[in-house]
């Protein structure tokens, strides 16, 4: 059996390493934080170790009392001192930790707000978020680190102080307790690595039992849950999930058990053992009582401080383990932040897909097969095809949401992968199918970070068609929707809501304007009237619509027809409509909602 493994020793110094450099990082005044009273905690218990031995000494010969008052006070406010000293460091720590927790949690935050969007729908990925973040959020493993690394440095200094103690007595009793500890120790290290294998084992059924949990409080799902009557449904999900998690807890704890009165049968023995050699030593006379006192306290101590540190050792590496998951999420690379260029004319964007091959992760069957086609600066472009054509697929990959498995995307010539992604983004407003709305400021909800123009944010509200009802509110533009962090947020009609997403895209007043879909809800009437005026609002920008009806069409200078992810069709409304094609087929079956538009 391999005793150390150096290799994984190796990687578990280097999660610590990277841990307390990102500390560092948090809050330079941690790491001596930690260390300072890693020291005070470690002299501490030798005031109640030596001391005790020279007052029952006085007891049993001299019974000096000026003596006996002057050792047992040095005890009492030695404590005291000490003790004082040593809340106030656990509070500071305490705070520490929880900055630092913080801190952790906010660079993975960002972390995941810029990872590759691709990243974020694949079930491998998810599984190595939840396996990153559940530790940190329910195990406290930050926390345990940290405490880790103070016991074991509190833990050093004792054990080398009362090594020096206890050798004065007999090294054989060092040695002793060196190896019940060790034995312990593989005890206590298999019982860490049933509960790695336990969490392990946990991390997809508590993304199932997160998503229950949300979905059962989640007001937005509240009318469906209520007509389908799903309650029943779900807790149905909830209950099977709690055995299949008491389960694994039933198996786990059975071998922790175990272990664990194993563990303590070994600690009996060893004190058998030291407290038959001390009494014995009583006995002949080579020691006093103040010494079998302080011996029998060192003893205890010392066996206690090197259980804890070895255990804290094992409790270290199980730490750096959990945290090599967070590290190994952390490690994901982004293929979208590697372009370095910058975009030379933003007012003049020709964009262009050249042989593009796209499909999904874990999928064998292309979306877009063989795409090309040339958008030139303020044209509008429809592309249209019923539900799966490839349509949204084709504006993921225009929003560098995906790359391309074949081919390339070319703004004025150049793939766009080679342009610095926040510069790419600035080229683009898009009005998505799922738009979201977030529990900020109708403000807020505009602007972002970008530069607050308090003129132009109202004309954009105003060329949506949303103004009349938020200048009516109370606090108007600064009015918080939803009501999740304020008791007055309001709640606005799915229309409306509609119209703050487009009064963003307005705002932004990017040179390429995008709509996925967003009046997919609205009847072909609405949608008209929408795209019509949508179509005032971005005039000389470049503008792509994109829906499985035909109102946009009327309104573009192309139509790219997508069908089974091909580009079949591509041209002007009334080149389509007489080529008897695909388009024709779609436009005939919907002609008779645009009769008056045409």
């Amino acid at each position: 059996m391999k005793i150390i493994d150096y290799k994984a020793l190796k990687k578990d110094l280097l999660v610590a390493i990277h841990f307390l450099q990102s500390a560092n990082n948090i809050s330079k005044s941690y790491l001596p934080l930690i260390i300072i009273a890693s020291i005070f905690k470690a002299i501490t218990p030798f005031f109640n170790i030596v001391i005790p031995k020279f007052i029952i000494d006085e007891l049993m010969g001299q019974k000096r009392i000026e003596t006996f008052i002057i050792l047992v006070s040095i005890v009492v406010i030695g404590n005291g001192v000490f003790n004082i000293i040593n809340r106030f460091f656990d509070t500071k720590i305490d705070i520490a930790n929880m900055a630092l927790i913080n801190g952790f949690e906010l660079n993975l935050g960002k972390h995941i707000m810029n990872m590759d969007f691709e990243s974020l729908e694949d079930p491998e990925i998810l599984n190595k978020k939840e396996q990153a973040l559940f530790p940190i959020k329910n195990q406290g493993v930050m926390q345990r680190m940290v405490n880790s690394i103070i016991s074991l440095i509190q833990s050093t200094i004792t054990i080398v102080g009362l090594i020096a103690l206890i050798s004065t007595l007999n090294i054989m009793i060092v040695a002793v307790i060196i190896l019940v500890v060790l034995l312990n120790s593989f005890i206590y290290k298999k019982i860490q690595k049933e509960q790695f294998k336990f969490h392990q084992s946990l991390t997809p059924l508590n993304r199932k039992f997160i998503y229950y949990m949300m979905t059962a409080s989640d007001f937005s799902m509240a009318k469906d849950v209520r007509v389908y009557n799903m309650s029943p449904y779900m807790l149905k999900k909830i209950s099977k999930f709690e055995k299949q998690s008491l389960n694994e807890f039933n198996k786990t704890f059975k071998k922790l058990g175990e272990c664990e009165g194993l563990s303590s049968i070994n600690l009996q023995i060893q004190m058998i053992f030291i407290y038959s050699y001390l009494v014995w030593k009583v006995f002949i006379g080579m020691i006093s009582i103040g010494d079998f006192t302080m011996f029998t306290a060192a003893c205890n101590k010392f066996s206690n401080s090197m259980s804890e540190f070895l255990n804290k050792f094992i409790e270290f590496r199980q730490m750096c383990k959990y945290l090599d998951l967070y590290l190994e999420f952390e490690r994901l690379p982004s293929k979208s932040k590697k372009g370095t260029k910058l975009i030379d004319n933003k007012e003049n964007v020709t964009i262009e897909f050249k042989n593009v091959y796209f499909r999904y992760p874990r999928s064998d069957d292309y979306t877009l097969q063989n795409v090309s086609i040339k958008i030139n600066s303020g044209e509008k472009l429809s592309v249209v095809g019923e539900n799966g054509a490839g349509k949204t697929t084709f504006i993921k990959l225009l929003c560098r949401l995906y790359e391309p498995e074949k081919g390339e995307i070319l703004v004025n010539g150049i793939n766009i992968k080679e342009y610095k992604l926040n510069e790419y983004m600035d080229l683009l407003a898009v009005v998505f199918q799922d738009y979201k709305i977030f529990s900020f400021s109708v403000k807020e909800n505009l602007i972002f970070n970008k530069e607050e123009d308090e003129k132009q944010l109202i004309a954009a509200l105003e060329k949506s068609g949303v103004y009349d009802k938020i200048k009516a509110l109370d606090k108007g533009i600064n009015t918080s929707l939803y009501k999740n962090f304020e008791e007055d947020g309001i709640e606005l009609s799915g229309g409306e809501n509609q119209k703050i997403a487009i009064a963003r895209a307005i705002y932004k007043n990017a040179p390429i304007v995008i709509l996925d879909e967003p009046t997919a809800a609205l009847d072909p009437y609405a949608e008209y009237e929408i795209y019509s005026k949508f179509n005032e609002l971005v005039e000389g920008k470049t503008a792509i619509y994109i829906s499985h009806r035909l109102s946009s069409c009327l309104m573009s200078d192309k139509i790219a027809v997508f069908d089974n992810g091909e580009l079949i069709e591509y041209g002007n409304h009334t080149e389509l409509k007489n080529l008897g094609g695909k388009y024709s087929k779609l436009w005939n079956a919907q002609a008779q909602y645009y009769v008056d538009a045409v």
